[in-house]
C-alpha cells in the first residue's frame, strides 16, 4: 500500500500494523507459512482489517490469463469480497498482464482494488503509486529481519518455512524409533480390537463411550504440554476409524480454542500409523480451514485422502479450499454444545455406528 493509505492491523490474536507495499510484502510467507514463487496473493479486507490471505499460481502462457482473471473474480466473489490487495511475485512480463487485466474485472463486480504490488529478488513495487519519494521507480526494498510488523509475528509464535517442500514436513512422521514404536503400539491395538470386536457380550455402547474417554485423555496430554504416549495414540487411531468417535473427537479439542485444537490434530495425524490417518487429517484439515490456516489444511486433506481416498468430508474440504473459501465461511455456523447433543443422540440410537472400521492389515505387519 502507498505510504499516503490508512494503516491495515491485522485482525487476529496479535495486531499487527502494516503502513507500506513492504510491510505487506513482509508477512505474506508468516500469513501463508511457506516463501512462495510466482504467485498472486489476494489479501482480502473487512474495512481496516486483513481478513483472509488467499494464493494462486501466476499462469505460465499469456493467453491463460483470461481464464485466470475470471477464475479469480469468481473465487472472490464467493467469499463476498469488499477490497483486495493484490500482490504478485515474479517479473514485470508475467505479473504485469495479470494486474492490468484483474484489476479492471475485480473493479466491474464493485470490489475495491485497494492496492496492486508486485515483488521480486529484495524489492516491492506499487503499481497505484506515483510518488517517487514512496514508490521509487527502481523499487522499495522489503526484508523479513527488518520489518518490525514480522517482528511482532514472530514474536506471536508464528513461522515461515523457506518453500512448500519444507512446509509440508510439518506433517512427515518422526524419527525411526518413534515410527517403531508407533508400528508396534497400533499392532497391538489392532489385536485388542479385533478381540473386542468379536466379543459376544460387549455392550453396544461401549465404543463411544470408549472412543470418547480416549480422544478426551490424548487432548489432555496435548493441553498439558505433555506427548501422547504411543500405545494411547495407537488407540485413539483405532477408535477414530469410527465417524461417530470422529466427530465426537472434534468436538471434544474445540474446548480450548482452535489453535490447541489444530496442535492436537497435528500431532495425532503426523505421528498416527499412515492406515489411521484419514480421520485425524480430515479433523486437522477442518480445523485449520476454520482457523485460516488454509496452507495446513491442504497437506492435511492430500494426507487423509492418500490414507483414504473415497473420505467424503476430506473430499468435501479439498473441494472447498480449490475453491477459495476462508474461514469466513464458517464462522458463526458450527455450535459445538449443539454437535455434542446432535453426535450423542445419535451413538445412543445406534451405538453400532461408533465401531471402529478397521483398514485392510498389510502383510508383512504380525502381531
Amino acid at each position: 500500500m502507498p505510504h499516503h493509505h490508512e494503516p491495515i492491523p491485522t485482525a487476529d490474536l496479535t495486531t499487527v500494523t502494516l503502513r507500506t507495499p513492504a510491510d505487506m510484502v513482509a508477512v505474506l510467507p508468516y500469513l501463508i507459512g511457506y516463501h512462495q514463487d510466482n504467485t498472486i496473493h489476494l489479501a482480502l479486507l473487512d474495512g481496516d482489517h486483513l481478513q483472509a490471505v488467499l494464493h494462486r499460481e501466476l499462469p505460465e502462457q499469456s493467453k491463460d490469463v483470461a481464464d485466470f482473471v475470471t477464475d479469480t473474480v469468481h473465487m472472490l466473489k464467493r467469499n463476498r469480497a469488499a477490497a483486495v490487495v493484490l500482490v504478485g511475485h515474479g517479473p514485470g512480463e508475467t505479473v504485469t498482464p495479470v494486474m492490468d487485466a484483474l484489476a479492471p474485472a475485480l473493479s466491474a463486480q464493485h470490489i475495491d482494488v485497494i492496492d496492486m504490488i508486485r515483488y521480486e529478488n529484495g524489492r516491492c513495487w506499487s503499481y497505484l503509486c506515483s510518488n517517487p519519494a514512496c514508490c521509487p521507480p527502481d523499487g522499495v526494498p522489503y526484508g523479513t529481519f527488518t520489518s518490525s510488523a514480522v517482528a511482532h509475528l514472530v514474536a506471536a509464535g508464528m513461522v515461515a518455512m523457506p518453500d512448500k517442500e519444507t512446509f509440508e514436513e510439518i506433517l512427515q512422521p518422526g524419527q525411526a524409533q518413534e515410527r517403531e514404536a508407533m508400528t508396534r503400539a497400533t499392532v497391538t491395538a489392532r489385536v485388542r480390537a479385533e478381540a473386542m470386536l468379536n466379543a459376544p457380550n460387549l455392550d453396544d455402547h461401549y465404543w463411544f463411550d470408549e472412543g470418547r474417554r480416549c480422544a478426551r485423555e490424548c487432548f489432555e496430554h496435548v493441553r498439558g504440554g505433555r506427548l501422547i504416549p504411543a500405545e494411547d495414540l495407537a488407540w485413539l487411531g483405532i477408535l477414530l476409524t469410527a465417524v461417530t468417535v470422529r466427530d465426537i473427537a472434534f468436538t471434544i479439542c474445540c474446548e480450548d480454542g482452535p489453535d490447541v485444537a489444530q496442535q492436537f490434530w497435528t500431532e495425532v495425524t503426523r505421528r498416527i500409523d499412515p492406515r489411521y490417518a484419514a480421520a485425524p487429517a480430515t479433523n486437522l484439515a477442518f480445523t485449520a480451514l476454520r482457523n485460516g490456516a488454509g496452507s495446513l489444511a491442504r497437506i492435511a486433506v492430500n494426507r487423509a485422502l492418500q490414507a483414504e481416498p473415497d473420505n467424503s468430508f476430506a473430499r468435501l474440504i479439498a473441494t472447498a479450499l480449490q475453491s477459495g473459501i476462508t474461514s469466513s465461511a464458517f464462522e458463526d455456523q458450527t455450535n459445538v454444545d449443539d454437535l455434542v447433543t446432535s453426535i450423542t443422540q445419535h451413538a445412543t440410537q445406534h451405538p453400532r455406528s461408533a465401531r471402529p472400521v478397521l483398514p485392510t492389515p498389510p502383510d508383512d505387519i504380525t502381531p
